[in-house]
């Protein structure tokens, strides 16, 4: 397998035991906004609205919210489930400076999870995914 020319970091992870009142649009995006900021990434510009934010209706999931940003170096996604009390995260960068673990730090902060599961992924690393037990927030 080739390496990347450039740094690239992937994170997926399920935030477990969200608070329910927590699990708001507004919250969120500025959560995302936060986090893309502390995670030294940059919005991308695009022609519509960035990031997106949409609110899930109750059949769906139970209800929650998305939120999608595209940055310069890749995206940062976080969809909500009011049901499930969960949070699924997704952010990942081609950026030198970026760092998603920060971005995923602010979201556990702000949404105060009992417990947070994580696959990460790196160019750097021999086993590219690690993929573990769920580990305290």
């Amino acid at each position: 397998m080739r390496a990347r020319p450039y740094a690239y970091r992937h994170i997926v992870a399920t935030l477990f035991g969200c608070r329910v009142d927590l699990l708001d649009d507004k919250l969120l995006l500025n959560t995302a906004l936060r986090a893309i900021r502390n995670a030294k990434m940059q919005l991308a510009v695009t022609n519509g609205a960035n990031p997106l934010v949409y609110r899930v209706g109750d059949d769906v999931m139970g209800g929650g919210v998305s939120v999608n940003a595209l940055i310069t170096t890749s995206h940062l996604t976080i969809h909500t489930s009011r049901r499930y009390r969960t949070a699924e995260f997704d952010c990942a960068t081609c950026g030198c400076e970026s760092d998603p673990w920060a971005a995923l730090d602010t979201f556990k902060r702000a949404l105060r999870p009992t417990h947070v599961a994580v696959q990460y992924e790196h160019d750097d690393l021999k086993q590219h995914v690690l993929a573990g037990s769920p580990i305290n927030a």
